[in-house]
């Protein structure tokens, strides 16, 4: 089995990473665009995980490895995808999980204060949906991968959304920031959780179908 210098492979990472959507949203099962290009530049996986792409990414994956599949890996497909969120502000009890969950800096606010979502760093990767105790984030404008307004929204943002993400992966990886987060958010644990439940006292059984 021939090897594969490393100045090579990292070449036909970089490659591989420019035609990802820049999304961060972790659809494809890699915590970055950039982590799963280093996955297939070194053929730990294949090019058919992206669904954001679309059939147009999908297949220049597949040309650069040389290996062109004709869809979608079926547990990485999704029908449509958003290309943003919005959160109900009436309902938010500023509990700062969603802006930790955020790749891309996109929802500002501080404890205890109202959230919102910068709406033009949004890529829609609903990272920031599951850990929400109240359930107040929606996801708007779902589109079809393939569809020309999603595939120009992804052309219009890649850049600036590859961009957006180092300056917050720079910031999450800086060892003193990251322990000042995470001593600062044990503490609201049992704030958070008083605060849902008095959001949920409020809503009344009666609102439970209200719930995505």
């Amino acid at each position: 089995m021939t090897t594969i210098p490393p100045e090579e492979l990292k070449q036909v990472e970089v490659r591989l990473d420019a035609l990802l959507p820049q999304l961060q949203c972790q659809r494809c099962g890699y915590p970055s665009c950039a982590a799963y290009a280093e996955a297939m530049s070194t053929r730990s996986t294949t090019g058919d995980r992206c669904a954001p792409g679309g059939q147009r990414v999908l297949i220049q994956l597949g040309e650069l490895l040389e290996s062109v599949s004709d869809q979608i890996h079926p547990e990485y497909d999704h029908a449509v995808i958003p290309n943003g969120v919005w959160i109900d502000e009436n309902t938010c009890i500023g509990c700062a999980l969603c802006i930790n969950a955020c790749p891309m800096d996109a929802i500002i606010g501080s404890g205890k204060l109202m959230h919102t979502v910068v709406a033009d760093r949004c890529t829609g990767c609903e990272l920031c949906l599951p850990p929400c105790p109240v359930d107040c984030i929606t996801s708007h404008l779902p589109k079809t991968p393939d569809s020309a307004s999603f595939q120009q929204f992804v052309d219009d943002n890649k850049v600036r959304f590859k961009n957006q993400f180092l300056i917050h992966q720079g910031r999450a990886e800086n060892p003193k920031e990251s322990s000042r987060l995470s001593l600062k958010s044990r503490p609201r644990l049992d704030e958070i959780k008083a605060s849902v439940e008095r959001v949920r006292a409020r809503r009344g059984p009666l609102d439970s179908s209200s719930h995505r």
